[in-house]
């Protein structure tokens, strides 16, 4: 499962100290562990404003690789009901990418594997981190 965690913490900038507002992506089995992932990662001088369940995100289509952006690429997939009615199933799945072309070629890719019948409807370049 994906989780969002909103948090801040101090950091040094320009000379000085300045209070800063992250947002970081992670996948975790529960809330705690998405919680204790950000502390290993960031250490104890931060304070968790919310931690978020990804509950409509999908599996991502392809593994984080570092200097990565996190992408929320939504899809819609048309699927034919038994009463020849067309229903439209629409979710989202995170990509990792450096430009919007690598994620248009990614997804591409991933369609490709026999998922002819689904279409892409939003890529959204996030400033989430990845932890």
């Amino acid at each position: 499962m994906y989780f969002k965690v909103k948090l801040n913490r101090n950091v040094y900038l320009h000379g000085r100290d300045k209070r800063i507002i992250e947002t970081y992506f992670t996948e975790a089995q529960h809330f705690a562990d998405a919680g204790m992932k950000v502390i290993k990662g960031l250490g104890t001088d931060i304070e968790v404003e919310d931690i978020c369940l990804m509950k409509a995100f999908k599996p991502a289509a392809n593994e984080y690789y570092e200097d990565s952006k996190i992408f929320a690429v939504k899809v819609a997939e048309d699927i034919y009901q038994e009463d020849g009615s067309l229903k439209t199933i629409k979710y989202a799945l995170p990509v990792f990418a450096q430009t919007s072309d690598e994620v248009h070629e990614i997804m591409k890719n991933y369609i490709a594997q026999g998922l002819e019948n689904m279409r892409i409807t939003t890529i959204s370049e996030t400033k989430w981190l990845w932890i």
